[in-house]
């Protein structure tokens, strides 16, 4: 091994990359991104088994900021998932956050609503997005770019559509007196009202 002994060079750009260098950046842009998403809500990992619980890590509460967990409630009516503020029981048998919780069949709702308000009024969006493709990083581009091709091809959802879902939600903020934002992930938020 050489400890210094030779001198050593380094011979940038000598041949072609695996990835192309834009990729690469894009991709080192969301890893941050990400990081700090995780930083910001009090979470260990961005998302979790996400094909049996799609809404991992993307609902938060809109009072403390942290995000909600998955429940199964059973009643006599029959078992449902709903979503609460990890930080309402945090300590056992001591209420932490109280903001309330949503049924998962409601954010699946709220997702479907958005994104058709979203497609519906895409005209006036459009100019926001193609600013961010002129003047964003390259996350921002793509993100802006992507969405604004997935609101042409994809039009109105009818049902959820989970893969969709995680292509182009950022989070659903969920608060106290029944308001939910939906986020998409260039920034864009559409306020949907109470879904019960």
């Amino acid at each position: 091994k050489n400890k210094g002994e030779i001198q050593r060079y380094c011979v940038e750009e000598d041949h072609e990359g695996i990835v192309d260098a834009a990729t690469w950046e894009a991709t080192q842009l969301e890893i941050q991104r990400r990081k700090q998403y995780m930083k910001e809500h009090g979470l260990k990992a961005y998302a979790m088994n996400v094909e049996k619980n799609p809404f991992s890590g993307k609902i938060i509460c809109g009072s403390c900021g942290k995000a909600y967990g998955r429940k199964g409630w059973t009643s006599s009516k029959g078992s449902r998932n709903v979503w609460q503020c990890s930080e309402r029981y945090r300590k056992k048998g001591v209420m932490g956050c109280s903001n309330r919780h949503v049924e998962e069949e409601d954010l699946e709702k709220a997702f479907i609503t958005a994104w058709n308000s979203l497609v519906e009024n895409k005209d006036s969006y459009i100019k926001e997005w193609a600013i961010q493709v002129r003047n964003g990083n390259l996350l921002e581009r793509h993100i802006a770019e992507r969405l604004m091709k997935l609101t042409e091809e994809t039009g109105l959802l009818i049902k959820m559509d989970t893969n969709f879902m995680l292509k182009t939600l950022d989070c659903i903020r969920v608060f106290e007196e029944g308001r939910i934002i939906v986020k998409f992930l260039e920034g864009t938020e559409v306020e949907v009202t109470d879904m019960e």
